[in-house]
């Protein structure tokens, strides 16, 4: 028999109170723990169908998840605790999926506030911002570190997941996208699975274009996309990316899986139309024989 929930989880509604828009099963560590420049903060797990009955009744699936790790993860389970009351809707996204034989363990982690420009930047950089050059960036390795040496064995120890980089990703959006897209590099040996929604490519003079065109690329399956209504040039942007990996050598709708909005903007709504598809994509060669 094993413990419900795991050693040091706790269900969703002993940590959010009141009313929310979870659904399925979603489980809460109210605090990871920080190391120096990367403060603790709260994550989540959602888990598929057969994970979350096997594991609530005692009895092992024999089975094992691929996990899907996503930045801003405030953002992604619950309109109450989304910045802008709009969550992506990821939870139902999968509960859908698990009925196509989909299943994946996803792992909302939160951004730390003012920290999220710093630690989704890996170089640093100056923001304008209202006539006052900030400092900003620098921070995305130890970020990365972060995730792998301290969240990542906390899911793997929690749960029966898959531990080969094909069967593991890393999603994010804006700022989320430019980490992800960078992990590829970082984090080479962990992360297969890359979904940049909506990615901020110019910071540093394109720098990641530029890792992309000369820096070995391993093999991967990738999403990235990108909404009409955006910022002026972000398509442009955006088209630099999968040029760039077309260039490579990935393959459009193979490896690569590219998508233009026509009236998406830059926000939650946006990407949360466009996530199914997205998971449907990064997660097509796990699916589980029916």
């Amino acid at each position: 028999m094993t413990a419900w929930p795991p050693p040091g989880w706790k269900t969703y509604t002993e940590v959010h109170h009141g009313p929310n828009t979870i659904s399925g099963t979603v489980l809460v560590w109210p605090k990871v723990e920080g190391v120096p420049g990367i403060p603790a903060r709260e994550m989540q797990a959602y888990l598929p169908p057969s994970l979350a009955a096997s594991m609530a009744a005692g009895e092992p699936t024999g089975r094992r998840y691929p996990v899907l790790y996503f930045m801003d993860g405030q953002n992604l389970f619950d309109a109450k605790t989304s910045y802008i009351g709009v969550e992506w809707g990821a939870d139902e996204a999968l509960e859908e999926l698990a009925k196509e034989g989909m299943e994946a363990i996803a792992v909302a982690v939160w951004n730390h506030g003012d920290d999220r420009m710093d630690e989704y930047n890996p170089w640093k950089s100056t923001l304008d911002w209202r006539d006052r050059p900030q400092p900003m960036g620098g921070k995305g390795d130890a970020y990365l570190d972060w995730l792998v040496s301290t969240v990542k064995p906390i899911v793997d120890r929690s749960f029966p997941t898959r531990a080969e980089r094909a069967a593991t990703g890393i999603i994010g959006s804006s700022m989320g996208g430019l980490i992800s897209l960078y992990a590829l590099f970082a984090q080479r040996a962990v992360f297969g699975l890359i979904g940049s929604m909506s990615p901020s490519v110019r910071w540093s003079d394109f720098r990641i274009i530029t890792l992309i065109e000369d820096a070995p690329l391993p093999p991967a399956r990738i999403h990235v996309d990108v909404g009409w209504r955006e910022w002026k040039g972000m398509t442009r942007d955006t088209r630099k990316v999968r040029d760039a990996l077309l260039a490579r050598g990935f393959v459009l709708d193979e490896d690569l899986h590219y998508v233009e909005e026509r009236h998406g903007r830059h926000n939650e709504g946006a990407w949360a139309r466009r996530l199914p598809d997205a998971l449907r994509f990064l997660l097509a060669d796990l699916r589980e024989p029916r």
